[in-house]
């Protein structure tokens, strides 16, 4: 599974508290990957898919959040997930 995580640089604080909750996550499944996607690098996959702010999070290409969910309903998401 991979989780992309949209940032916006290093002082973005959401951006922050989005990869901390991720890597949290992360850590109790093994079978996930984690990558930043930059705004500016990514914007036009990012206008596709209709995500426009920071902190947002996609599993395996779809955007899931689009803005940055609490702990608890981003484990059980990727739970979920997991185990379809």
């Amino acid at each position: 599974m991979l989780i992309e995580v949209v940032t916006a640089g290093p002082g973005c604080s959401i951006c922050q508290k989005a990869m901390k909750a991720v890597k949290q996550v992360a850590a109790e499944f093994p079978q996930i990957e984690i990558q930043e996607l930059h705004v500016v690098d990514q914007f036009e996959r990012l206008q596709e898919l209709n995500i426009f702010s920071a902190g947002a999070i996609l599993i395996d290409g779809k955007a899931e959040f689009a803005t940055l969910p609490s702990l608890p309903k981003l484990r059980e998401r990727v739970y979920e997930l997991l185990h379809q």
